[in-house]
């Protein structure tokens, strides 16, 4: 074999190598050139050069097939989302299980200006006061189930089932979803947002006072609900509701209470920094076979903390709840309000109706500059997320706070007390899934009641993980 037909053989065996090995897929048609110089230069012959080419070329194809295979493997296989949430979906959504959960430990130190020296009355401490789990899902799209379990018992809620409920989403044409199960009733602004996006530890007064008549698990309560809404403006929600899972009527449990609950909201403008909500609700209450209803109202403290207005028990043959609710977001400034009362008809001869009322008005300003966030079609807010996350480089979503709140619990022959709040408060959002709280409460007077003349302080602290 002469030194000609050596050096082409060697060329060959070269080039072919070449394209066997993976980096030279992506270069066929560079590979292709190449070996068309080297034919013209008399290196390689023609028919070496035919066969060369020909092997290129089909390993480009082969590649192209390869790579086309790889991706209707992949979406095929489910997706996975680890950001902020544990989330396993398909890759059209149509099924998706989710894992969330939240942990808020909170502590509580309190003077116990009473005006009544018992000092048992606010006792200060530390507790779990929610450690939640709770598996949501979705299944063939439009069926929603949930089913969360909170192993925290504080203040006067026990731990057991919150959220247990089955939905099912029509999103084509008019939006309606319908749910039955244990879950919120449709009564406030405050009561439906999540207490992991509530501004402060705990909700103002007449919040869930007037949401806890006739039995209530953080409002909650077993029913059916409709939802609905409309040219992104307006949401109504429906529904009738019993007892909550527990059991509990706030009276007696052995009552079947019964509730129809409907509330309306307009939002002609939201945007991601911006946002303007009304909203109005009512509802009837029939304490049922206890003919009794019990209303009462820590002082925007749980733990560790008496009810300072309380009515005692009250003889009823319903009870007639309405709100009334405004809010507004501009950039890093918040304000939103709400009135709410109840109207006790009596059952008793001789007792007369009785009417109690409350409101409240609060402010935020996000000193970093981030903004509340507005949920538009369940007509509530959500936490500012931070735009600088502590870890990487930020210094996380820092926000001050300050509220006014009263309660009346006075009315005819019922001397449950009138309870007048103001609160401060600072919250640091580290990262979307973290938040640090910090509140100052004062009772400025309470009137009346048990606890005439009080006007005790609390320091209250929260560290929040949610996800």
């Amino acid at each position: 074999m002469n030194h000609r037909r050596i050096t082409q053989l060697g060329t060959a065996l070269a080039v072919a190598g070449a394209l066997c090995t993976p980096g030279a897929r992506a270069a066929n048609d560079a590979m292709i050139e190449l070996l068309k110089v080297l034919k013209d230069q008399g290196t390689i012959t023609s028919e070496a050069y035919e066969q060369l080419k020909s092997a290129a070329q089909g390993d480009d194809e082969q590649n192209t097939a390869g790579q086309s295979e790889i991706k209707q493997a992949a979406e095929t296989l489910p997706k996975v989302e680890t950001k902020e949430k544990l989330e396993i979906s398909t890759p059209d959504g149509a099924f998706k299980w989710r894992i969330g959960g939240r942990l808020h430990t909170d502590a509580a130190f309190y003077s116990n200006d009473t005006g009544t020296g018992d000092t048992t009355t606010l006792t200060s401490g530390a507790d779990i006061r929610r450690a939640r789990l709770a598996i949501e899902a979705t299944l063939y799209r439009y069926w929603q189930l949930k089913l969360e379990y909170d192993f925290a018992g504080a203040a006067d809620v026990d731990e057991g089932i919150r959220d247990a409920y089955l939905r099912y989403l029509h999103t084509e044409g008019w939006p309606l979803s319908i749910t039955v199960g244990q879950f919120k009733e449709y009564l406030g602004l405050e009561s439906i947002t999540s207490s992991n996006d509530i501004s402060f530890i705990e909700r103002a007064l007449p919040s869930r006072t007037f949401n806890d008549i006739g039995g209530g698990s953080d409002g909650r309560r077993l029913g059916v609900g409709l939802n609905t809404f409309g040219h992104n403006v307006w949401t109504a929600s429906g529904g009738i509701f019993g007892r909550n899972a527990a059991g509990e009527t706030g009276a007696d449990d052995e009552s079947d209470p019964i509730t129809f609950v409907g509330r309306l909201t307009l939002s002609p403008w939201h945007t991601e920094n911006r946002a303007f909500h009304l909203g109005v609700a009512g509802s009837w209450l029939n304490p049922g076979d206890a003919h009794t209803v019990r209303i009462r109202s820590r002082p925007e403290a749980r733990i560790g903390a008496d009810r300072l207005v309380d009515t005692g028990d009250l003889d009823a043959a319903d009870v007639n709840r309405y709100g009334l609710e405004g809010a507004g977001v501009y950039g890093p400034f918040s304000l939103q309000g709400e009135y709410l009362r109840g109207d006790v008809n009596r059952n008793v001869a001789g007792n007369p109706d009785v009417g109690f009322h409350g409101w409240y008005v609060m402010g935020s300003w996000v000193l970093t500059g981030e903004s509340r966030q507005y949920v538009f079609e369940e007509a509530r807010f959500k936490n500012p997320k931070p735009k600088g996350i502590v870890g990487k480089g930020g210094i996380g979503a820092w926000e001050l706070l300050a509220r006014y709140s009263t309660l009346d619990l006075s009315d005819e022959d019922v001397d449950g007390g009138e309870e007048d709040n103001v609160t401060v408060g600072l919250n640091w959002y580290p990262t979307p899934n973290f938040r640090f709280m910090a509140n100052y409460v004062r009772v400025l007077d309470l009137e009346g009641g048990d606890f005439d003349g009080a006007e005790p302080e609390a320091f209250l602290l929260r560290a929040q993980a949610y996800w």
